[in-house]
């Protein structure tokens, strides 16, 4: 087959209602040099709270996606050496580590090598049998106890890198990686990137990070979340809830099919019907009469669910002291972000300002991504970029052992 002279990565999200392709070109900076091919294919079912439900309906769903990215960039993906793939439920956890080395220099300044020293030894940690790190990103050091968030060519005898360690149940994992392997793509290495970590490359200013910030994927199934503080992570999780169980919670509580609940948040017309303060909205009843509901009943349930998650984040927040002053305020982003109430529940269970993030590049909103949906596949793009540009093909699971990958991307600034 024909392969053209243009370096090109790809990037796959399996959601709950579909997956999702991209397929960037590698420009000269580590930027994403343009969008060259998008595929998505429906696929309800196929992945349930972040985990492959159904092997054969994900890998049809992620065919399908390929081909029409494959078609829409040219035939490009053939020449495609990396992946990324978006994680989020596969028992996903996260913790802070610590490495420490001293600094051997007889001018005791701090070079590059101390610092990776110092990373891949807070790596060196027990996470059980059966799983594996998914990626890592350095949250702040410390020379001789001074806190600073980059330790080159400071002074000092003693370096302590914090890292923030993300990792999963293997086999949960790897059964996202078979499935891509034997969707048409096996000559490509595939690598795990935390969603909500993808989502910030795609979404979060370098301002953002540095003032620090709260960050939310409200998803389908799962909703995943990131705190950055003085441009480091410092905490994340995954809370298995989403706009599927506010959907599950309005069929049942007001005897509604689910789908026709999906359509109501999806659509808009509920947000439609409060703004026009209509009292009922009608659906088909028994014997073909139609139902009359208060709109104030569909208000009252999708608060109450949308607040829980928020909350049920707040106190994961609060057990792993995540820092409470975050100058930045909050991003919301994923499908449930465009949820017209989303925004101001977010605002007050945290008690920040609040704005919603989707893909953006210097010249504004990334065509035919202008959607929160799609920031965490477009984040993967440009971690798939970034990676390709600075370390070339990757051998599998190098991308894990590249503790300093996030912040070096930060450091190049912009969206």
């Amino acid at each position: 087959m024909f392969r053209s002279s243009r370096n090109v990565v790809c990037a796959v999200e399996f959601g709950t209602s579909k997956v999702c392709v991209l397929i960037g070109e590698v420009g000269s900076q580590g930027e994403v040099a343009g969008l060259l091919g998008q595929g998505m294919c429906y696929a309800p079912g196929a992945v349930i709270k972040g985990e492959i439900a159904d092997v054969q309906r994900a890998s049809a769903a992620l065919s399908k996606a390929l081909e029409d990215a494959d078609r829409n960039s040219g035939g490009e993906l053939v020449n495609c050496p990396l992946l990324t793939m978006l994680v989020s439920g596969c028992g996903i956890e996260s913790r802070q580590a610590t490495g420490i080395v001293t600094v051997k220099n007889p001018d005791g300044i701090i070079t590059e090598a101390e610092k990776q020293e110092a990373n891949e030894n807070a790596k060196v940690i027990a996470l059980g049998p059966g799983r594996e790190i998914v990626n890592t990103s350095a949250s702040h050091y410390l020379v001789d106890k001074r806190r600073v968030s980059n330790p080159l060519l400071q002074s000092g005898r003693h370096l302590e890198a914090w890292v923030h360690i993300i990792h999963g149940v293997a086999s949960r994992i790897a059964n996202f990686r078979e499935v891509i392997i034997t969707s048409g793509v096996e000559n490509a290495k595939v690598e795990p990137v935390f969603s909500p970590l993808a989502a910030g490359i795609g979404i979060v200013s370098d301002l953002e990070r540095e003032n620090g910030s709260l960050l939310i994927d409200l998803g389908a199934g799962t909703t995943e979340y990131l705190v950055y503080f003085d441009r480091g992570v410092c905490a994340s999780g995954v809370v298995q809830l989403g706009m599927e169980h506010v959907a599950n919670d309005l069929a049942i509580g007001l005897n509604i099919h689910i789908d026709s609940c999906r359509k109501l948040l999806e659509s808009g017309a509920l947000e439609r019907a409060i703004v026009e303060k209509k009292a009922f909205l009608e659906f088909p009843g028994s014997a073909r009469r139609m139902r009359q509901i208060p709109v104030s009943s569909f208000e009252v349930i999708v608060d109450t669910r949308l607040r829980e998650i928020f909350e049920l984040i707040e106190n994961q927040l609060r057990e792993k002291s995540a820092p409470r002053a975050l100058g930045a305020g909050g991003i919301l982003t994923g499908g449930g972000a465009e949820y017209f109430r989303s925004r101001e529940i977010f605002s007050e269970v945290f008690d920040m300002d609040c704005r919603i993030g989707m893909p953006a590049d210097a010249g504004g909103a990334v065509a035919d991504l202008a959607s929160p949906r799609f920031s965490a596949v477009w984040g993967a793009l440009k971690v798939a970029v970034f990676f390709q540009q600075n370390y070339g093909p990757a051998p599998e699971g190098k991308l894990n052992k590249v503790v300093q990958w996030v912040s070096d991307l930060f450091n190049k600034g912009g969206r």
